[in-house]
């Protein structure tokens, strides 16, 4: 589950990538398979996907304990093909994030 806190130093990159409608479901789904290659790497957190209701975006919010775990996930993602093959279905833009404000219901 996503660990939301704005009094901790974690490690957030959001990913908006602009997709056809048509690809929508299928980076959806590779999405998911990379969590799963990395959800058991040391600092690994969490990962969420979100699908955009008008089809033309999937959002990852994926999080780390800190910036050195992060870029160990990436380079296995990198190493096993996953940014070329998110690439061919759609324009990924990512950018890391820490977050200094959280409130939620209790």
């Amino acid at each position: 589950m996503a660990t939301i806190h704005a009094d901790q130093n974690v490690t957030t990159q959001i990913n908006v990538f602009e997709v056809d409608p048509k690809n929508q479901d299928e980076l959806a789904r590779l999405l998911i398979e990379a969590v799963e290659l990395v959800s058991a790497m040391p600092g690994w957190i969490s990962a969420s996907v979100h699908k955009s209701l008008d089809g033309t975006r999937v959002t990852n919010y994926a999080q780390a304990t800190d910036y050195p775990a992060w870029e160990a996930i990436v380079e296995r993602l990198r190493s096993n093909g996953y940014f070329e093959r998110f690439q061919k279905l759609a324009k990924p833009n990512p950018c890391m994030y820490r977050c200094i404000y959280s409130r939620s219901s209790d």
